[in-house]
Formats: structure tokens, C-alpha cells, sequence
């Protein structure tokens, strides 16, 4: 089906710097003409038989579509943020998460201006763009419609074709980075920014949908580096075990599955991390089941897999201990 036209949210000719013959143009014309474009390239691949298909035409066809469709979509979040009176954003969510994530609104708005400068007689976006995975936002250097963060979610978007400075601007396109800057419309853009951070997720230990409490290995590589005392306990099955070289420092084996058996003489001193191979059940259950005991435990997320992929340190396992503590 047809992907419909956004309307224009604003009134060109009440932007301040920005003429209504610019705007028109940009919208009319560039972003118009991506949206047709993407409409018939649909169109096309509606009708394409891709078992005979050659690989040019389907590859040049998706490349076209994906270049499409980022045209189109980057032209809307652009078109969106404009049409409000500029200045810093509103006390709210978005305010906050700028201050937090660049040091202050002010940090945040030298470098987006000085991106879009930095990209004059060139071409591309800058984008601020939520991120899930970095659990931030982000400004976003990107050449083209086709490039973008990976899973990040573009909130604002600054369009530095010349096709969005050239008539009013010339070559000029620092004065008109200030312009697009005095024209932000702040509640949409902060509305954007609230849809795209609704699965914002807090940092550190993290109480799963199964009521597991977990840890992120990050997070228990700080505590130790600072010295906080925690009890470290290896609960990889026997299996996982004989198989393994290594073992986090200072960490002791127990059976995951004799828990009742060693949990109710555990010490509850400190708090108790526990790790298997991968950070799924075996770990969470062995922690749930302390928990039941009174012992403050916690899971490790991603196991001791993904303490190593961030570097963590591990000290060899003997062919015996993997032998004696396996059995």
C-alpha cells in the first residue's frame, strides 16, 4: 500500500529566518519527490518475481528503497521539529536527558550546531537520536539518508543537503544551521523523544520480568575495583564446568543443583553474586533460592561469557578442580 504525505505542522512564512520559499521547496519538492519515489519503487517490488529476479535488480532495488525510505522518514523528524520559538527545551524528560548525557543543554547545543557547520559544502544529517543499547542520546554524524545509528531512534534531525539551505543561504550554510537552531518546536520534538525512550531501562542491578534480581557485569566489576566486599559463588553445572579454563577470581564452585544443601549454611554477611556460563536459569534459580533464604543474591547477567567479552579477569581452573569440583 501507499506510504501517505505527513502535512506540513507549521505555517512556513511564521518561521523566523527560514523563508516560506525555502520551506515549500524543501517539502514540495525534495521531500515530495522521496516520497513518490519510494511509493513507485514499492510499486515495483510488488510486481517483482524474485525467483528470476537477476541480483542487480534486487539489489539495486532494495539499495534504492532503503535510501527511499531514509529520505522520507529523516525529511518528516526534520519538518516535525520545526515551527516552535527555539531556545533550550522545556524542564522535562528530553532537558533532563540532554543535560545528563552531554553535561548541559549548552554542551548539547554547541556540538549539534558545530556538526552541521562542520558539514557545510558537504551533505548528510545530523541527527540526536535515542539509543537503547548505549542507554543515551546521542548526536549523529550521518553522510546519508541510507546511514544511521544502529537501533538508535532519531528524535531531531538537521538536514545539511544544500536542497535545505541553498535558496535563502547560498554557500552560507553556518547562518542557516543558526536559523533551523531558532525555529526548534520543543514539545514535539520532546513528544518524539518520549515514544522512543519509553523502554528506558535503569542501570546497574535490574529485577527481570521473572523476578530475578540480576547484575550487569560492568556493574560488579566496578564494586570489586572499589573494594566492596561481595561474595563471588561459580554455579556452572558440572557439564559447563569440565568443559572451562578459567573461573572469576576469589570465586568458589558450588553445585547449582545440591542449592539446598550448601544454601542454608551460606553466611549472611555480604552480598552474594552468583555466575554460570551464560547468565540464564541455572544462575537466576540458584540466586532465587538464596533469596528465599535471606541471603542478598543476585545473578550475573551474560554469565562468565560475558565477563570476558568486557575484559574481566579470570584466573586458570585446574584439571582437578574442574575434575573434583564437577563430581
Amino acid at each position: 500500500m501507499p506510504y501517505d504525505v505527513m502535512p506540513l505542522p507549521f505555517k512556513p512564512h511564521r518561521l523566523d529566518g527560514l523563508s516560506d520559499r525555502l520551506l515549500e521547496s524543501h517539502y514540495e519538492n525534495n521531500y515530495g519527490g522521496a516520497l513518490r519515489r519510494l511509493n513507485a519503487i514499492e510499486t515495483r517490488l510488488a510486481g517483482l518475481n524474485w525467483a528470476t529476479a537477476t541480483v542487480f535488480e534486487i539489489n539495486g532495488r532494495k539499495r534504492e528503497e532503503s535510501v527511499a525510505v531514509g529520505s522520507v522518514i529523516l525529511h518528516e523528524i526534520y519538518f516535525d521539529g520545526l515551527g516552535g520559538p527555539g531556545g533550550d527545551p522545556p524542564e522535562g524528560p528530553l532537558a533532563a536527558a540532554l543535560a545528563r548525557d552531554f553535561g548541559s543543554i549548552a554542551k548539547w547545543r554547541a556540538g549539534f550546531t558545530a556538526m552541521g557547520k562542520a558539514m557545510a559544502g558537504g551533505s548528510g544529517w545530523v541527527l540526536l537520536s535515542w539509543s537503547d543499547r548505549l542507554g543515551r542520546l546521542v548526536n549523529q554524524w550521518t553522510a546519508d539518508h541510507a546511514h544511521g545509528l544502529a537501533g538508535g531512534v532519531p528524535v531531531l534531525a538537521l538536514d545539511m543537503y544544500e536542497h535545505a539551505y541553498r535558496l535563502d543561504f547560498g554557500a552560507k550554510a553556518g547562518l542557516y544551521v543558526d536559523a533551523f537552531m531558532k525555529n526548534l518546536h520543543w514539545e514535539r520534538i520532546e513528544a518524539r523523544f518520549r515514544r522512543a525512550a519509553a523502554a528506558m531501562t535503569s542501570e546497574g542491578s535490574a529485577t527481570q520480568d521473572d523476578g530475578s534480581a540480576q547484575l550487569r557485569v560492568e556493574e560488579l566489576r566496578d564494586r570489586l575495583a572499589r573494594g566492596e566486599r561481595l561474595r563471588v559463588l561459580d554455579v556452572r553445572l558440572g557439564d559447563d564446568l569440565a568443559r572451562s579454563d578459567d573461573r572469576l577470581p576469589d570465586s568458589e564452585w558450588h553445585d547449582p543443583e545440591r542449592v539446598d544443601d550448601w544454601g542454608e549454611a551460606l553466611p549472611r554477611d555480604m552480598p552474594t553474586v552468583l555466575y554460570c556460563m551464560y547468565g540464564f536459569w541455572v544462575s537466576r534459580d540458584a540466586a532465587a533460592a538464596l533469596r528465599r533464604r535471606g541471603v542478598d543474591a543476585s545473578s550475573l547477567a551474560g554469565g562468565i561469557a560475558a565477563w570476558r567479552a568486557i575484559g574481566g579477569p579470570t584466573v586458570p581452573l585446574s584439571a582437578a578442580q574442574r575434575q573434583g569440583e564437577a563430581a
